[in-house]
């Protein structure tokens, strides 16, 4: 497998992973759901900047997009933005419902 096509399947995986739809991580690393479509297609090969930037919206490590490893859903990894502000207000809301029941 070319270092192209690993980058190719491991994005999209680790993208389906994160449930994450191409516009949600387009957003999430300031780009444009048409150039992350054309990265997971292999029309376009992004730049080192780009490929750190999706590293950190999917919370991997940047080298794990070109690893020749499947992606496991049990692997450490770092949270994104996005997942530690959601996991806050989950708890924010449970703190709630459990103060007011007393």
């Amino acid at each position: 497998m070319t270092l192209q096509e690993l980058f190719v399947a491991n994005l999209r995986d680790y993208r389906k992973l994160r449930n994450y739809s191409q516009l949600q991580l387009a957003e999430e690393c300031g780009s444009s759901q048409t150039y992350i479509a054309e990265l997971e297609t292999g029309k376009k090969s992004p730049s080192l900047d780009m490929v750190e930037r999706i590293a950190a919206a999917l919370g991997i490590e940047s080298w794990f997009l070109f690893r020749d490893e499947p992606s496991g859903k049990d692997e450490k990894r770092k949270l994104s933005h996005s997942e530690k502000k959601e996991i806050t207000e989950r708890i924010r809301e449970a703190a709630a419902r459990i103060i007011g029941g007393y």
